[in-house]
């Protein structure tokens, strides 16, 4: 093939080749060989294979066997778009999910993100007014005394884990738990029972549990949260509010399913 906009020039720097690479076969969802990408590129045969194995090695692509070899996006570059879901988007989709869930429970509800080793909260439906001051959307979440925050962590690699909540943490009341080793264990059971709690652990007297929205084959990024007063959260219609809470996260991870679904269909 011959368009010369295709071809790749010997002048240009190497990674330049590897993202040439990664925008041709981004654009195959169902895969493409390794001969088109060569043809596509103007590149020898020999060099656009060593190249496109070079990006297997670091999962940015996977490569199926001779002598049918096929090039497709690979798993982890799947999950670096993932985590860059656009917060607006989510924001728009989700926000009726939200409110529903408001609404069943009489409770003030938000959705947590995590991006850059933070938990900020994204969009909140508070039927309590009170409760506002209490919940700002694009306010940071204490990694170890927030539900929301938890939720998510959970979830995350014990090494990010151990290097986030490793070290001196704030103590908010006398009901925050700084200890790692109590932290690591309340992270093993949230990650088991798919809930995350909050008791008094910010803020007096106020209480939560979240669910993470979880998308197989996907990083943890987001969770949803039922906030309000201890005895309300907890001490009554706990069970409900577990329930609703978790039937929210779901539906929000068939909403990034589909983000991402469609991502790759228009890339083709």
């Amino acid at each position: 093939m011959s368009n010369p906009t295709k071809l790749l020039k010997s002048t240009e720097k190497p990674l330049e080749r590897y993202v040439r690479i990664l925008e041709i076969i981004a654009g195959f969802p169902d895969g493409v060989s390794p001969i088109t990408v060569s043809e596509m590129l103007g590149l020898p045969k020999a060099s656009a294979y060593r190249l496109i194995r070079s990006l297997t090695e670091v999962q940015l692509v996977e490569l199926s066997a001779p002598p049918t070899a096929t090039c497709r996006i690979g798993k982890r570059l799947e999950q670096l778009l993932f985590a860059n879901a656009d917060d607006d988007w989510f924001k728009v989709v989700a926000h009726p999910i939200l409110q529903e869930l408001a609404q069943s429970v009489g409770k003030a509800c938000f959705v947590a993100r995590f991006q850059g080793n933070i938990v900020r909260s994204l969009d909140m439906v508070a039927p309590d007014n009170l409760l506002r001051a209490y919940i700002i959307p694009g306010q940071a979440i204490p990694l170890h005394a927030g539900a929301s925050a938890k939720a998510i962590l959970a979830y995350q690699d014990p090494s990010l884990i151990e290097d986030l909540l490793d070290r001196p943490l704030e103590r908010y009341t006398p009901d925050t738990k700084t200890d790692f080793v109590a932290l690591r264990e309340e992270l093993n059971e949230v990650r088991s029972v798919g809930i995350a709690y909050c008791v008094g652990e910010d803020v007096e007297g106020f209480s939560a549990l979240a669910a993470p929205v979880v998308v197989e084959g996907h990083p943890v990024q987001h969770s949803v949260c039922i906030t309000g007063t201890t005895t309300g959260i907890i001490e009554t219609n706990r069970d409900a509010n577990i329930l609703a809470v978790k039937h929210a996260a779901r539906e929000m991870a068939e909403l990034l399913k589909e983000k991402f679904k469609g991502s790759f269909r228009q890339a083709s």
